[in-house]
């Protein structure tokens, strides 16, 4: 970001007018051309309706197709966040086990007869069960 920063310091002021002007023409012609704007995760999420974590989770699962991705965040075409959602977003937050959809993972359960409290447990370490 520096290197550009001082280059576009040491051109003059024409050249980056004719920059800009550049860039908005490329825009104006790809949007002729149809092309849409790509979505972040957060722009993704309000179109959808959900968080944005739940649209991470969507990329990560595959059910939800990026357009590429700026740095390591991903970009999202409407038309594909359309799809998920027309498709079941909210499916996406479920997790699928053993055929069963769970909306969150199983808690876990203490196997064995292991003391559930600290005085329970203070006094299996303790021989005559008395507290010091």
């Amino acid at each position: 970001m520096a290197t550009v920063t001082l280059a576009l310091d040491e051109v003059g002021p024409q050249t980056i007018d004719r920059l800009a002007q550049l860039v908005a023409e490329r825009l104006i012609e790809q949007r002729a051309a149809g092309a849409e704007p790509l979505l972040s995760t957060p722009e993704a999420a309000k179109a959808a309706g959900v968080h944005p974590e739940t649209v991470r989770r969507a990329i990560k699962a595959g059910a939800l197709r990026t357009a590429g991705y700026v740095g390591n965040r991903p970009r999202m075409r409407r038309t594909d966040v359309d799809a998920w959602v027309a498709g079941g977003a909210t499916m996406t937050k479920a997790k699928v086990a053993g055929g069963v959809v769970r909306s969150r993972p199983p808690r876990l359960r203490r196997a064995g007869p292991h003391p559930r409290r600290l005085g329970e447990a203070l006094s299996s370490l303790i021989p005559d069960g008395r507290a010091a």
